[in-house]
């Protein structure tokens, strides 16, 4: 199993993967602003979420740090994976950024081992 690390430098490219990688986008938020990534789109047979987390900067609390979101590569195929910036309650918001990429997964992913 294999780790693909993207960050917002990485928007609008093409990326490969095989079944099993983990796909981990880091991306910067402040939180205490109210706006926070959120997934928009992915179709989840080929890229399932696997959680999030926040990791502060170094101004502390209330300051901007890096926003991790995971992903595993459950089957093959190609799927865009679109994440917003925004605030959640506010019906109708226009997202203040996007970050998009293309994840295309091919192969057979790990061989299992055999068990006795």
């Amino acid at each position: 199993m294999a780790r693909v690390d993207l960050t917002e430098a990485d928007a609008g490219r093409s990326y490969p993967a095989a079944p099993g990688d983990l796909v981990v986008v880091q991306l910067t938020e402040t939180p205490s602003s109210g706006y926070r990534w959120q997934l928009d789109a992915v179709d989840t047979a080929v890229l399932a979420p696997a959680g999030d987390a926040f990791r502060p900067g170094q101004q502390g609390l209330g300051g901007a740090g890096i926003r991790q979101l995971r992903f595993t590569a459950t089957g093959t195929g190609r799927t865009t994976l679109r994440l917003v910036l925004l605030r959640g309650w506010e019906p109708g918001e226009r997202a203040a950024r996007r970050f998009e990429v293309t994840i295309h997964v091919t192969g057979t992913g790990p061989v299992a081992s055999p068990t006795g």
